[in-house]
């Protein structure tokens, strides 16, 4: 049961912490940011469908009620579960993993977003690549 209940609460951490690395390509710090974000949105969009699934099994065929006390703390069921910061932190890598080359591997959905007319890919414009 408890890789159960780590799972239900891994995979909305995972979910956020996705939101959160999707905001750091606005900083300028990659210079192809488009297949990033079509990873990041597909993973994003994957995994929520699945928490949705995972919730309503454990919900219905488990009947387990999962609430949040405070970081660290859940009541299941009326008992308390705690799980420390590098529990959550490995549920959390394990959720994201599992979707990128694991057993839950995606497909990532490409769109067509042109490069923005700044970039100018490295060494261009050296005399090798004429």
């Amino acid at each position: 049961m408890n890789d159960l209940v780590l799972k239900y609460i891994s995979m909305p951490l995972a979910i956020n912490t996705l939101k959160h690395n999707m905001a750091l390509y606005d900083q300028d710090k990659f210079k192809i940011v488009p297949p990033y974000l079509d990873l990041h949105e597909s993973l994003i969009n994957t995994i929520e469908k699945d928490f949705y699934e995972l919730k309503k099994d454990v919900i219905t065929s488990h009947r387990l009620d999962i609430r949040k006390q405070s970081t660290g703390k859940y009541m299941v069921n009326g008992e308390v579960m705690e799980f420390t910061s590098e529990e959550l932190r490995e549920g959390t890598k394990q959720v994201i993993q599992s979707y990128m080359y694991g057993e839950n591997m995606i497909e990532v959905n490409h769109k067509e977003i042109p490069l923005e007319p700044r970039y100018t890919p490295p060494d261009v414009d050296s005399e090798d690549n004429r």
